[in-house]
């Protein structure tokens, strides 16, 4: 994602029409939460502003993904090391409780009492590297940059987010019709660079063989033949939330207006 010759990351708030809210990012994976230690830039935006508390309870989110990312850092830069003391804590343990203890059930007692010592010293080792000096740093870092974004208000979101109330206030047919002959719209994808990272944080949240189920009965709805029983099955998703319609077709229309700026 390229702005002014280097990369950026936008988070996107969203109003939904009752009231909730919804932040869509890219940063519940690791390597992206990881990648801002690089000084990448990350900007906020949002159609109406959102509360501060929200803002508060979205940071404290990230903050957690820091968390569990920086470990998994650790952890992994680690494991060698903590694999090969581990596995000779568990053989010097395993030996000597072997030939300075006897017992009617030979090898038992050992492994059991070896495999215990060997997860306590693993637990402790790895415990302990998440408190090294690098981890702490970079824990720190990230933190700093997560208070570091910036929320302001932005035309593009303005425009998605009008388009999802519109889906949220009428039914399934009519959404469904709506797909299939265009209404009267003021999406205008304002900013193609923000469509697309927009469109791929939906693509993921949409993914998978249910997702792609449900696009092509809607994209078969035109046909009279399955037009009912499209209609049954997406309303019954979306009545049951197991499908949730206003945004899923907002996702279909930002694609549709995505490749027709191609």
């Amino acid at each position: 994602m390229k702005k002014n010759s280097g990369f950026y990351i936008t988070i996107f708030h969203l109003y939904r029409k009752d009231g909730r809210e919804l932040f869509l990012h890219p940063l519940d994976r690791a390597s992206v939460v990881l990648s801002l230690e690089d000084d990448i830039e990350v900007v906020g935006k949002y159609g109406a502003e959102p509360k501060v508390s929200s803002l508060t309870a979205f940071r404290d989110t990230l903050y957690a993904a820091v968390d569990s990312a920086v470990k998994s850092k650790v952890q992994d830069a680690r494991f060698i090391p903590n694999l090969l003391v581990s596995a000779g804590t568990f053989l010097l343990v395993y030996f000597f409780m072997t030939f300075s203890m006897r017992d009617p059930i030979p090898m038992i007692d050992e492994l059991l009492i070896a495999l215990g010592v060997t997860a306590f010293v693993y637990y402790r080792r790895t415990k302990k590297d998440q408190s090294r000096p690098l981890a702490v740093e970079l824990r720190q870092k990230l933190k700093d940059r997560i208070d570091g974004i910036q929320f302001r208000e932005d035309e593009f979101v303005k425009e998605v987010e009008d388009e999802l109330h519109r889906y949220e206030s009428v039914g399934s047919e009519r959404l469904l019709d709506s797909l299939m002959v265009p209404e009267d719209s003021d999406f205008t994808l304002s900013d193609m660079e923000d469509a697309r990272q927009l469109l791929a944080y939906l693509d993921k949240r949409f993914s998978g063989k249910f997702y792609r189920r449900q696009e092509r009965y809607i994209n078969n709805y035109h046909r009279s033949s399955v037009e009912g029983k499209v209609l049954r099955t997406v309303g019954s998703l979306a009545g049951t939330g197991k499908l949730d319609l206003s945004l899923y077709m907002t996702y279909l229309r930002l694609k549709q207006k995505c490749r027709e700026h191609v």
